[in-house]
């Protein structure tokens, strides 16, 4: 039978009213491993992030990046800076009726590495990650309130004492002597220097298996994703033939045939887009996922028949290609980079392809995910919609099937390459918990640096 993906319940816990009201303020010593960045800036931008202030006083619900990117304020469970639900709450307003945000909140650990920000690829840079949002609809302003949401920060900040003398000691700025968007720059700036603290610690299971074996533990310079994972199962053969591979704890018999899946590409396939150290290549690719979520709304095939400018037409961002499907209007979906790619300069553009073809190709594509942190990042997918592992596992493989058949219109060419059977999915989903690290606070592997 074909999986439906599950959509979680979206409910507010007693640990989220506090986050909503913002008065939780955790300390999160021992998570930071970027010593350019000290102490004070990172304080700065640690309380900057959980202010409620900057949000529009117009919606419902007062908001700041933690809303949507927790820790341990839930009483659900840990999070690398994530949240529970499928799609995030916004604040509601009149002139915009909406609750939930376009997509998943993903998680904040390892985000200095990405060259792009959001999904869909819409920032460069953290720090117009931070000021898109401070101005945007996750803190509850409209698109024409662009100017009120920076006077709204203007004068929190200006009119804060203890922001004014700790913007003097962390980076040596007198607030009262910068322009308006000299401000929002600053604010940019710490928030954005607090994020570059939070990084994974690179000691899950499948690390102290990578060490403990002597393994290469990423692709070399100029290595290829595949070359990289034919090499280490061949190194992984050699140890197991001469009986001297080592499991440590908790990395079993079942985990190591998930790793052999994982990191064949004519099998598994994963590790083309998933290679260590991140477990992403933070390109774009279209597995399809956009197209199930809508065909699932308004019936079947009709995201393959679904009207979408060519190169010369599209006006990009597209406001009805940056939503989620809705029994009301079938002309929106969510189309990811299609919006943003830049198809003079991308990387991803292939020798004599034309604009249209260029552009074709980009329909649906998602920025892959990284693999640390998985236990605690729940629900999955960009927009949520499967609650387990082993749901997504099985999407994959059932995707996988009809890309072989064409029918995922536009495709990633590597989509098809996946060629899972129904018993490699529970190895498989061992492997993946080989890549959670402890994420309590006070632990061993939290206080290391």
């Amino acid at each position: 039978m074909r999986f439906k993906p599950i959509i979680l319940p979206r409910k507010i816990t007693g640990g989220m009213l506090f986050i909503f009201l913002g008065l939780s303020f955790i300390n999160l010593s021992g998570w930071s491993q970027q010593t350019k960045i000290s102490p004070l800036q990172k304080q700065l931008g640690e309380r900057l992030f959980r202010d409620v202030r900057f949000s529009a006083p117009q919606g419902d619900l007062p908001a700041s990046c933690s809303n949507c990117h927790l820790f341990d304020e839930d009483p659900q469970g840990l999070r690398p800076f994530a949240d529970f639900f499928n799609r995030s709450w916004i604040s509601y307003r009149k002139e915009s009726p909406q609750r939930f945000e376009l997509r998943n909140s993903p998680a904040l650990f390892d985000v200095a590495q990405q060259p792009r920000l959001h999904y869909d690829g819409e920032f460069a840079s953290l720090e117009d990650l931070v000021k898109g949002t401070f101005a945007g609809r996750p803190m509850g302003w409209l698109p024409t309130e662009h100017e009120s949401a920076l006077m709204q920060l203007q004068k929190v900040v200006a009119g804060d004492a203890r922001y004014r003398d700790e913007f003097k000691q962390a980076y040596g700025l007198q607030l009262e002597k910068l322009s308006r968007d000299e401000m929002v720059n600053a604010v940019a700036r710490a928030v954005a220097d607090f994020m570059r603290t939070l990084n994974s610690k690179m000691n899950s299971p499948y690390d102290v298996f990578v060490q403990v074996n002597g393994l290469q533990a990423k692709p070399a310079s100029g290595e290829t994703a595949q070359d990289f994972g034919r090499k280490l199962l061949a190194k992984i053969t050699e140890l197991e033939t001469t009986k001297t591979l080592k499991l440590p704890t908790g990395f079993n018999a079942t985990a190591l045939a998930g790793l052999k899946l994982f990191f064949t590409p004519a099998t598994g396939n994963c590790v083309t887009c998933h290679a260590p150290p991140y477990f992403t290549d933070f390109s774009y690719h279209n597995l399809g996922i956009s197209q199930v979520e809508y065909d699932q709304v308004h019936g079947a095939g009709k995201f393959a028949a679904l009207p979408i400018p060519n190169a010369t037409e599209a006006r990009r961002p597209a406001a009805q290609f940056r939503e989620y499907p809705t029994p009301q209007k079938p002309h929106e979906v969510d189309l990811g980079y299609w919006n943003f790619i830049n198809l003079q300069t991308s990387p991803l553009r292939r020798a004599n392809e034309t604009d249209d073809q260029f552009l074709q190709r980009m329909i649906g594509t998602i920025k892959t995910p990284g693999l640390r942190h998985l236990a605690y990042t729940y629900p999955y997918m960009h927009n949520g919609a499967y609650i387990s592992l082993e749901d997504t596992v099985k999407e994959f493989r059932h995707l996988s099937e009809m890309a072989r058949e064409g029918k995922v219109r536009a495709a990633d060419d590597e989509l098809k390459n996946i060629r899972l059977r129904e018993s490699d999915i529970a190895p498989l989903v061992a492997f993946l918990g080989m890549l959670n690290e402890d994420l309590k606070p006070g632990t061993q592997a939290a206080k290391r640096e």
